[in-house]
């Protein structure tokens, strides 16, 4: 019985990421990589609620069905998000152990800040390598970048601390 609670929580996890995410890949962007982030409160919820199995799992699935529902399987913006996002989502559980001390709020912008990161360093070696970094314009770009990332990480986690859901929901 816990096993088939498990499933539909992780199916409902899932469903929600991909939607959010699909929705999100609806909105203009300068670069195919950039959005909002809002996928990643299904696996703030999944890590939050339930443990850092079900998050991994929310992620790792999330990524695979986009990529085959978009046709982007294993293309430079598969590769991009399937590294930097699973990165970050280790990274996420890892600082999740101080939730005694850190809200959603600061996990999920440090999670964003580390995905964004780990953006630039994966598009800088699969598309950038013969591009110097040191002009002030591309400095700029990844600054705000950061920034930006970490605005939409606090918006991410303020919708997941405003979900309240109880932890256990297995039980």
């Amino acid at each position: 019985m816990k096993s088939k609670r498990r499933e539909i929580y992780l199916t409902a996890l899932v469903l929600m990421a991909l939607y959010l995410s699909l929705a999100e890949s609806l909105i203009p962007k300068p670069f195919p990589w950039m959005k909002l982030g809002l996928a990643n409160i299904a696996t703030i919820v999944a890590i939050e609620k339930f443990d850092a199995k079900m998050g991994l799992e929310v992620f790792f699935l999330r990524v695979l069905i986009q990529g085959i529902m978009l046709g982007t399987l294993f293309t430079p913006s598969f590769i991009i998000s399937l590294t930097s996002g699973g990165i970050s989502t280790l990274l996420i559980i890892l600082i999740y152990k101080f939730r005694k001390q850190l809200s959603l709020l600061a996990i999920s912008a440090m999670g964003a800040f580390f995905h964004n990161s780990m953006q630039l360093i994966v598009v800088y070696f699969l598309l950038f390598r013969n591009i110097s970094i040191n002009s002030k314009s591309i400095l700029m770009f990844v600054w705000g970048f950061l920034l930006m990332g970490c605005i939409s990480g606090i918006v991410t986690g303020f919708i997941a601390e405003r979900l309240n859901l109880r932890r256990g929901c297995l039980e």
